[in-house]
């Protein structure tokens, strides 16, 4: 039986919508374009905001609020949401969060980076077989999770945040 590290639901965001994917898309084509050569793919092309995966609610929320300011800040000084921008418009947007400290751009990057390198089409392309790195793709016994019951019925000494 494989083991699966489960997420409970309330921790795990909703899908974006289609606007905020396109918007992710761009953004992360900024990041990650195609290489000249064509070897690798742009990032757009593997829609790495497809699906959720694992992005908890706390990183939702600040990809929420980054994506409300960048679509602002687009209409505001150019009047077309950052989908419609050149690269340049779009990256000066980029280049003012980032100076500005933001906390999108600080996630985005990690996510954006961490979904394109792990994708099962650039895996080989960098040289790693496209599987899992732990337990380097192989089924593993599930557990007897009771063992850990007595841990689960201590009282809690930390404060929920």
């Amino acid at each position: 039986m494989t083991h699966h590290t489960t997420v409970p639901e309330a921790n795990l965001a909703a899908p974006f919508s289609e606007a905020q994917r396109a918007a992710l898309n761009r953004l992360s084509d900024l990041m990650i374009p195609a290489s000249p050569d064509g070897r690798m793919p742009a990032a757009s092309t593997l829609d790495l905001y497809g699906e959720v995966g694992v992005l908890s609610v706390r990183d939702r929320a600040v990809f929420e609020a980054g994506l409300a300011q960048i679509e602002a800040r687009a209409h505001a000084l150019h009047g077309v949401p950052v989908t419609r921008l050149a690269d340049a418009a779009a990256m000066s947007l980029i280049d003012v969060l980032r100076a500005e400290g933001s906390a999108f751009i600080a996630v985005f990057t990690v996510q954006t980076a961490g979904r394109y390198l792990m994708h099962e089409t650039v895996m080989p392309l960098i040289g790693l077989p496209p599987r899992p790195h732990w337990p380097q793709g192989h089924e593993v016994e599930e557990g007897d999770w009771s063992l850990i019951d007595v841990v689960r019925l201590r009282p809690k000494f930390f404060r929920e945040v």
